[in-house]
């Protein structure tokens, strides 16, 4: 069977749990079904400004698609997904109806790709979208004081990333410039990633895994939290999910933990465009919108 290498897993044991591909055969066809789902619902979109630089270099672009209505409304932050080395700001962007549905403006990051960049400078691209659109946001009738962030996957991480990054010493913003996020079958703790197959195009040493694993970075003041997961996905991406809640509900702070009954990695984002379902719901609550529980 081989050397155990983290936890009880052997080497080959570890790359199958982070290796979707392992338990859903099919899941290049969940990938397209989601492409063109995303392309309708960008298509439909004409009131978006597209393209808009929060950065110097060329992939620091957002899409924003601003909701309608008076006065100024809570934004959600999107990171998409893909390995953070596949996907663009138009990949998985199929809930942004949901929320301009709901009163509230919907925002996807554009970011430098792995392996064009190291993954500190991923982020850090991340963060300084949050610190633009704080800074910005009411020039498209957005809230400052309403950021929330939104990701799934290896988006999941970067919200992750998100949350627990200290904002006034990073990029000189208010510390609780973001007010919640929904976090789905993300990665919180890097150190397995890095043992994985994943490190041979992310090129991680152990100081990178640390500094980029939101769970060791669990900050003084926490915001309030949706963290969701699919009972059919590997047995690693849900105790990812199930430790992180853990971490920031022992620090006092508001966490809902969710798991989708059924659902896999690719199956459950049907659920982050359900605006009835037990993942949006309680993220609409964070963000006061009525009708909505937590």
């Amino acid at each position: 069977m081989g050397p155990k290498i983290y936890l009880d897993y052997t080497q080959e044991e570890l790359d199958r749990q982070y290796e979707h591909r392992s338990i859903v055969p099919d899941s290049d066809d969940f990938i397209a079904r989601n492409e063109a789902d995303s392309a309708k619902v960008r298509a439909a979109a004409a009131h978006g400004r597209l393209d808009v630089p929060y950065g110097p270099d060329p992939d620091q672009l957002l899409d924003i698609y601003p909701a309608k209505g008076d006065g100024l409304s809570p934004v959600v932050v999107f990171f998409h997904g893909g390995r953070w080395s596949r996907g663009d700001k138009t990949s998985n962007i199929e809930s942004l109806a949901t929320y301009n549905a709901a009163g509230i403006h919907f925002v996807s990051v554009g970011f430098t790709l792995i392996p064009n960049i190291t993954l500190d400078g991923l982020v850090g691209q991340c963060r300084d979208a949050v610190a633009w659109l704080w800074r910005n946001a009411r020039t498209f009738g957005g809230d400052p004081d309403r950021l929330f962030v939104m990701g799934k996957s290896s988006g999941g991480h970067l919200a992750g990333m998100m949350v627990v990054t200290d904002w006034a010493a990073e990029r000189g913003v208010p510390a609780d410039v973001i007010k919640g996020g929904l976090l789905v079958s993300g990665m919180y703790d890097l150190e397995p990633v890095r043992l994985s197959f994943r490190n041979g195009f992310l090129g991680l040493d152990e100081d990178a895994a640390l500094r980029n694993s939101a769970i060791h970075h669990i900050p003084e003041t926490g915001c309030p939290l949706v963290v969701g997961y699919g009972s059919l996905e590997t047995d690693e991406f849900q105790r990812q999910s199930k430790i992180f809640a853990a971490a920031w509900s022992e620090r006092g702070y508001t966490c809902r933990l969710v798991e989708m009954e059924g659902r896999h990695h690719f199956s459950i984002d049907a659920d982050l465009n359900d605006p009835g379902g037990n993942l949006v719901v309680p993220f609409l609550k964070l963000m006061g919108v009525a009708g909505a529980t937590f």
